[in-house]
């Protein structure tokens, strides 16, 4: 495996070699997920198996910046995020996250919000671990997902970010990362997202992307960026506006239409992710997260993106997020 001091790669695995069948110490080699028991996690193996199978390209990630960086991830705030979160009760923490979604497509809305740098929408999905409390000293975010900006080239692109709360009781908080782009994983209008999340005894991330349209799968492993809180309290499934780093501002949300979000699903281990866990889902009493914005004509605060849970034909619970027009 090549390394940074932030992530590293694995393995490529090659072309035509079957995943379905791999042991599980050539799956750890290609920076694959464990494959989920079918009996015991049907849904989860059924995204496994998605996830594994043709189409199926793998190579090692590029990573680039983004032109005007933006921020990604916390504070949370019902003026930043919509979408739904679930808590896993001490002492289980979660350590297997995943999620499922169709790209967007996106517009501008059709009132400018107040308090916003330019009229530049700016929306990011993406699903991630933590981050919920993010005034903690030392609490962390692993994401990644896809964004989708109407007046940026590209307009819709991969991206990652294990976001760090540094600041401590005594000192304020300190400088944030910017999101950083996969730059060899095109993503288009219409294209189904499958990723997630799966932390290791290490305490890194396996942080994994693929466009099934396309069959292109990119992994790699992260490592927290700091000494950060341990992870698992909880996981996200999030339609964001992200930050602007000079200003500190909001960035508008664009006119999304609606997001399904499919195969949110995740994994509760009370002893590290090696021992035994159990599934958890939307039942678990989901958190359901409404984004406002502030409008003018009159002066007012109007909800512009609603979460809503959704039971789909095979049993399963999603989770749909809905723009809304400012009224």
């Amino acid at each position: 495996m090549s390394e940074n001091d932030s992530y590293g790669f694995y393995e490529v695995v090659p072309d035509g070699f079957n995943l379905l069948d791999a042991t599980p110490d050539k799956l750890d080699l290609y920076g694959i997920p464990q494959r989920p028991d079918a009996v015991t996690e049907p849904r989860l193996f059924a995204f496994w198996k998605r996830l594994v199978s043709s189409p199926f390209t793998a190579r090692q990630p590029t990573f680039s910046s983004i032109d005007s960086p933006s921020l990604g991830g916390p504070p949370q705030s019902l003026l930043n995020w919509s979408g739904a979160l679930i808590s896993s009760p001490s002492p289980e923490r979660i350590v297997f996250a995943t999620a499922g979604w169709t790209a967007p497509n996106v517009s501008l809305p059709s009132s400018p919000a107040l308090f916003t740098p330019l009229n530049d929408p700016r929306s990011l999905l993406w699903i991630g671990l933590d981050g919920h409390n993010g005034a903690l000293p030392n609490i962390s975010l692993p994401q990644i997902g896809t964004a989708h900006w109407p007046n940026h080239k590209p307009q819709h692109f991969a991206w990652w970010e294990w976001w760090r709360n540094s600041a401590s009781d005594e000192t304020p908080r300190t400088s944030q990362q910017a999101i950083t782009l996969i730059a060899n994983l095109p993503i288009d209008a219409g294209d189904e997202v499958l990723a997630g999340l799966a932390v290791q005894v290490s305490g890194d991330v396996l942080f994994f992307i693929k466009n099934q349209s396309t069959g292109e799968f990119r992994s790699f492993l992260a490592r927290p960026p700091g000494v950060i809180l341990p992870l698992g309290s909880s996981v996200e499934w999030v339609v964001e506006r992200p930050t602007d780093p000079p200003s500190r501002k909001l960035y508008p949300l664009p006119d999304y239409g609606s997001v399904d979000f499919r195969y949110c699903l995740a994994r509760a281990a009370a002893n590290g992710p090696l021992a035994p866990g159990r599934l958890m889902t939307l039942n678990e009493k989901a958190l359901m997260i409404h984004m406002r914005e502030a409008f003018a004509d009159p002066y007012r605060t109007a909800t512009v993106s609603s979460p809503a849970l959704r039971q789909d034909p095979d049993g399963s619970v999603g989770l749909t997020c809905s723009f809304k027009e400012p009224t």
